[in-house]
């Protein structure tokens, strides 16, 4: 094996050397493949997937000189991000806005590349834009419901959320999240306002299926790290609350098989959830058909029966017979068919 060529690495040489080396939370210990690999074919699958931190930490833990270099230039992006999610914070703080960050702060070490903010009172909506403009934010961008601010010194975008939603149509409602709040001490020694492990995973899994209808291996760590600290029925009751129970299932489904193909196991609170909100079988055998090979896309039958069950929600519903309405604009529906035509030609987001 020592010789083998690292041009010839498939997918599932990829994925499962990548979870593998960095390891899982409920495994003692790492494994690694890394005689059969090449680290720099690992640190583009990690770009790809969204966690390329994560790897690279891991790396230069384990001595792989080649990749230090890169290490400490992603460390130092990591602070300057960091400082920059503090500041935002505390400017929405002092102005007394009621907010969260949600699905940018990972339970891992990672970077992002844009602070998602939801601004849990719509009264203070439009105070939080001012509020930063006057803080020395840009602003860049406006949709239905969000706002990107804009970062100069960190070269970063602040996306404020009246909604989560992507354009018109609200996927999860913030109401039910109000009650999961909490605080995160950054590596600057800071607090920021952010989701409980329960409210985040279920914004990242709805943001995976509804909003960018895409798996990435980032997905994988959040959710395995967030299982430690998750409280199974509260996670459940939010997943039931907001109706993306079908998001949920595949999410939850392809997590347990890709720590199963890694680690030859599945963690019981992840066999507890899937026992709880049942299994979606689908992209199991689409992901396995294609060698494992991550991000992976998912079936347009997996998103429609996703937008359908949160028509069941009010809030949802009502917002997705705005999108129609105001598909009628042909300025709005060029854009829309434009941004759709993006998410099926690209392989990541």
């Amino acid at each position: 094996m020592q010789g083998k060529d690292t041009s010839l690495l498939t997918n599932l040489d990829l994925t499962r050397e990548l979870l593998r080396q960095i390891g899982s939370p409920f495994v003692d210990v790492k494994e690694s493949l890394s005689n059969r690999s090449s680290p720099a074919k690992l640190h583009q699958y990690s770009v790809k997937n969204r966690m390329s931190y994560l790897y690279l930490q891991t790396a230069d833990s384990l001595g792989i000189k080649e990749m230090h270099t890169l290490f400490e230039k992603d460390d130092v992006r990591r602070s300057i991000i960091d400082e920059a999610i503090t500041k935002a914070s505390t400017v929405l703080t002092d102005a007394g806005i009621d907010h969260v960050l949600f699905k940018t702060i990972r339970p891992y070490p990672s970077t992002t590349v844009d602070i998602d903010t939801l601004i849990m009172n719509a009264a203070s909506y439009e105070k939080s834009i001012d509020s930063m403009r006057k803080s020395g934010y840009t602003l860049v961008a406006r949709g239905p419901k969000s706002t990107t601010m804009w970062d100069e010194k960190a070269d970063i975008g602040i996306d404020l959320y009246e909604e989560i939603a992507v354009s018109y149509t609200v996927y999860l409602d913030k109401q039910t999240l109000a009650h999961f709040k909490t605080s995160r001490q950054m590596t600057n020694d800071r607090k920021v306002r952010m989701l409980k492990p329960e409210a985040d995973l279920v914004c990242i899994i709805a943001h995976s299926v509804i909003k960018e209808q895409m798996y990435t291996l980032a997905e994988y760590f959040s959710y395995i790290h967030y299982l430690k600290h998750l409280d199974v029925s509260d996670f459940v009751r939010i997943i039931e609350e907001n109706h993306i129970t079908n998001a949920a299932k595949t999410h939850t489904a392809i997590t347990a098989m890709l720590h199963r193909v890694a680690h030859q196991s599945v963690p019981k609170q992840l066999s507890k959830i899937i026992t709880s909100i049942g299994k979606e079988d689908l992209e199991i055998s689409r992901i396995a058909k294609s060698g494992y090979e991550t991000p992976h896309k998912y079936h347009p039958i997996t998103i429609a029966r996703s937008l359908t069950e949160i028509m069941k929600g009010t809030k949802s519903r009502n917002s997705i017979a705005s999108q129609l309405i105001h598909m009628l604009s042909p300025q709005i529906s060029q854009d829309f068919l434009r941004k759709l035509t993006n998410h099926f030609l690209r392989e990541t987001y």
